[in-house]
């Protein structure tokens, strides 16, 4: 891999630089574009864009409708700030729906690169909709100047020219297990900066625009928002607000949100850590153990015998102590919060498009093995969720997950016995270990296959691949009434591939 100098030299001698053409230029000298650019939360008549340079100043961004941003429709200033580390967000609105756009920001000669953007088609267009979707990206340099991964699959994911891209889900890797964690605001911004230093990252960005929301890494691994740390939850949200062109920074704490794509697609994003209680893990350790039991789901009475045998397989008592198996159904705790969760359910009820897209960081399928941070690990808000859907008869659901480094396309279904409920497409990631990595880890390589067996019989997928960087791909024709859902490799070579015929 590529040596970089030690990150410390980096940003000691970044910093001495800008003080030193602060003092010679003066406030109204010369400006730096330091990240890129980014587009996001796009609508029908507008979007948020983002840059960031090196110190305070006031900027222009400009909007136009060709690539060499010469034919400007609209200027808007905005001002970057020391306390908001020198990023810039402005809120562009009065555009055109379904309508390519590009833009820059400038401050005299000094002009960021151009970005580019297409607005969403009005609510009732039967509008063909073509997106991508992963997350999972850990750019950590470590101390040797190499990076822990690269972003090559973006390379593939660019190359499909979507409309958008969903990037949700571990966007940095505050505790990266390849460098030191962040634990401090400054620390939280570094990250961020490392990542837009990564090429395909900074390119796709400035490509098209995206809808994003956090996992756990943006703070600290699994992290419950009822439990964490409270000033490190402040940072890393403030962090993550600051380098991401998301809206609603009058309400910070509210992530969660929804977007229209025409008559076919409507995007329900879900913030799955803000709101979430403590995971029960700890009160799943079987007597004797060390570590929480692998399969709590399998040793529950009423489990058909080939599913409990695998238990036995691997070493587990038959049998999940009750105590453990009452905790991971107890109806008093949350994922989403009351709040959100009433989101959800009007958003689905009131909803009139074709597809329902819910943005998911975490698998809601049966997958069984280390529930604890998934929605298993709430089954009781879990099930109340896809008993809504069923009851209600809302057709057409799709989870789209990333968190879970596989690749997996799965029915949704409220208990092993039922009948589908929704579709689920879970990709990623784009850098960090796989899933195969990490099963490998903990259990031995030769226990990868048999758990590729199991997710794959459990949730009857249609397919699963555990050791590929990845990004889905999906396709959505209003007027055949289709959805595709292909699963790709940092080639673009298909890995899986689904098609959903409407209801």
């Amino acid at each position: 891999m590529l040596a970089l100098p030690p990150r410390p030299f980096l940003i000691a001698l970044t910093a001495a630089l800008a003080l030193a053409t602060v003092a010679a230029c003066g406030e109204d000298g010369p400006v730096v574009f330091t990240h890129g650019v980014a587009s996001g939360d796009v609508q029908p008549n507008g979007a948020i864009l983002w840059t960031r340079i090196d110190r305070e100043a006031t900027l222009t961004v400009e909007v136009a409708t060709d690539e060499a941003v010469t034919d400007i429709v609209l200027e808007q200033e905005v001002r970057a700030e020391s306390e908001l580390d020198f990023t810039v967000k402005a809120e562009v609105a009065g555009l055109e729906p379904a309508t390519a756009y590009y833009y820059r920001f400038r401050r005299g000669d000094d002009v960021s690169e151009a970005g580019a953007f297409r607005t969403a088609p009005a609510e009732d267009e039967a509008a063909t909709v073509r997106f991508i979707f992963s997350g999972d990206t850990d750019g950590t340099v470590r101390e040797d100047g190499t990076r822990a991964f690269d972003f090559q699959v973006l390379e593939a994911a660019r190359a499909e020219d979507a409309d958008f891209f969903l990037y949700f889900g571990d966007t940095i890797y505050a505790d990266s297990p390849y460098g030191p964690k962040a634990e401090t605001l400054d620390a939280f911004r570094e990250k961020y900066q490392v990542n837009r230093e990564v090429g395909p990252l900074r390119q796709i960005l400035a490509a098209t625009s995206i809808y994003t929301v956090w996992d756990d890494n943006e703070v600290e691994s699994n992290f419950a928002g009822m439990t964490v740390d409270p000033e490190l939850l402040a940072a890393g949200r403030q962090a993550f607000r600051e380098y991401m062109p998301i809206g609603g920074d009058d309400e910070p704490e509210v992530l969660y949100r929804r977007f229209r794509w025409g008559r076919a697609v409507e995007l329900i994003i879900l913030d799955e850590r803000s709101f979430r209680d403590e995971n029960v893990a700890d009160e799943c350790i079987p007597e004797g153990e060390d570590e929480p039991d692998l399969l709590p789901a399998l040793g529950a009475a009423g489990v058909p015998e080939p599913y409990r045998t695998f238990r036995s397989f691997i070493g587990l008592p038959d049998e999940t102590a009750p105590a453990c198996l009452a905790a991971l159904n107890d109806p008093g705790r949350t994922m989403l919060g009351d709040a959100q969760k009433q989101f959800l359910l009007q958003a689905l009820e009131d909803s009139d498009a074709t597809f329902k897209f819910i943005v998911n960081v975490v698998p809601i399928a049966e997958l069984v093995a280390q529930p604890y941070d998934r929605w298993e690990g709430f089954r009781a808000e879990r099930d109340e969720i896809l008993r809504f859907i069923e009851e209600r008869e809302i057709r057409n659901v799709v989870f789209l997950t990333t968190g879970f480094h596989a690749n997996i396309i799965s029915d949704v279904r409220v208990d092993l016995a039922s009948l589908p409920v929704a579709i689920e497409a879970v990709t990623g990631p784009i850098a960090h270990d796989t899933l195969a990595d990490d099963i490998a880890e903990a259990q031995g390589e030769e226990l990868v296959a048999a758990f590729e067996d199991l997710f794959a019989q459990v949730p009857q997928a249609e397919c699963v691949e555990t050791d590929a960087f990845s990004y889905g791909l999906v396709e959505v024709d209003p007027e055949a009434g289709t959805t595709t859902i292909t699963l790709k490799d940092e080639d673009g070579a298909e890995l899986c591939r689904t098609v959903i015929e409407a209801a």
